[in-house]
């Protein structure tokens, strides 16, 4: 359909933002695809336009340090008793002290 008043090869076509309709050469194509009237064209926000480059989270050298595990045994730990004896610490057939022995040594021989 051509639009009357306006020179020939124009047509109506509607806003994309306002819907009104308006012929086809007063209607520009925005920044976004948007065909739209001169009321609702608008230009392209600068701050879209600024690339930032990737931080990372790195820091400048490393070092390996090495792994140090501190295992403490103490004598209540050492015994073949269950109970008082410590993983990794204890050892199969070391009954030279009493579970009676072992108990005052944990408390302190204040008892329990």
């Amino acid at each position: 359909m051509t639009y009357k008043g306006n020179w020939p090869g124009t047509w109506a076509a509607n806003c994309d933002v306002c819907g009104f309709r308006f012929p086809s050469s007063k209607l520009k194509k925005r920044w976004d695809g948007a065909i739209t009237c001169d009321t609702d064209w608008e230009t392209r926000h600068p701050q879209t336009l600024i690339k930032l480059r990737g931080e990372t989270a790195v820091p400048e050298f490393t070092r390996k340090n090495p792994i140090v595990h501190a295992l403490l045994c103490y004598i209540d730990g050492l015994s073949g008793y269950a109970g008082y004896a410590v993983a990794g610490c204890m050892v199969a057939g070391n009954n030279s002290l009493t579970p009676d022995q072992l108990a005052g040594l944990v408390t302190n021989g204040h008892g329990t």
